[in-house]
């Protein structure tokens, strides 16, 4: 049987998981698309109910991920192709919509390893460069991504749609309160370096073989100077050209891996 009102109650409750008030009471969001829910199922996350239409059926593919969802005895409801297209927030969500539950880290799961490299994203707005520095920082293989308040959400269909899957694999946390961050910081020992276009020395200058937890700030203002007082290093990137600054994605990248590099090196 499909559903084609949106009146009906799983379809209701499917886009008011669209909102953040109700995302953050049911504890749940949406994907939309094929790779990301490919992604999810290859990661064993937890997908409560798939929603998809006719239009998946076009090719093998989705053919595929319909059998395999309901292998994996997930709720499988066929609706019609209007109701995906206007409850997805994306213009192509290729006739398929998830329910999922989110994927909860606490900050002792990102502290507690030895040796870490850690990237605090301070309220970065752009849901696409959030999700970009959280793809980079899979791609690195950082022990996690911590988050503060001011910060786009990690639920925005944009940041997840940039993660390219990598929400999946990289423990993501919110922290709001910089002094508790900071204390557990030095607890753990260690280092905080931040990224800012004032610091005296460049991002290679910096030793990361140590423990090291890397702030990049918000995309037109930098780092805020809580953090910047609390910070045990500064460093900044190099610009040679007539450019004022980095797009903050570009800039997280550049810098992490400059911790991989070093660490290679002496690996």
């Amino acid at each position: 049987m499909e559903i084609s009102s949106f009146t009906n109650d799983r379809i209701k409750y499917l886009r008011s998981l669209y909102r953040k008030k109700y995302r953050r009471q049911e504890n749940r969001f949406v994907l939309e698309g094929v790779r990301i829910i490919e992604e999810a199922i290859k990661e064993k996350a937890n997908i409560h109910q798939v929603f998809y239409s006719n239009y998946l059926l076009r090719n093998q593919r989705g053919e595929d991920l319909v059998k395999d969802l309901k292998t994996l005895n997930i709720e499988v409801v066929k609706v019609s192709d209007d109701i995906i297209q206007k409850v997805a927030d994306t213009e192509s969500p290729q006739g398929i919509l998830a329910i999922i539950d989110k994927v909860e880290y606490s900050l002792s799961e990102i502290l507690d390893d030895d040796n870490n490299l850690i990237l605090i994203a301070d309220q970065v707005q752009d849901p696409g460069n959030l999700g970009t520095i959280i793809r980079t920082a899979d791609a690195a293989g950082i022990d996690g991504v911590i988050t503060t308040k001011g910060t786009v959400s990690l639920y925005n269909q944009k940041t997840i749609r940039a993660t390219m899957g990598s929400l999946f694999r990289v423990p993501i946390y919110r922290e709001n309160d910089l002094l508790k961050l900071k204390d557990r910081l030095i607890a753990k020992n260690i280092n905080l370096v931040v990224g800012d276009i004032n610091a005296n020395k460049y991002h290679f200058e910096v030793n990361y073989l140590a423990s090291t937890a890397f702030v990049v700030g918000n995309e037109g203002n930098g780092p805020r100077k809580e953090l910047i007082d609390l910070a045990d290093e500064m460093i900044k990137i190099p610009l040679i050209g007539d450019a004022e600054s980095l797009n903050v994605a570009m800039a997280s990248g550049i810098i992490i891996y400059e911790a991989v590099r070093q660490r290679i090196d002496m690996g």
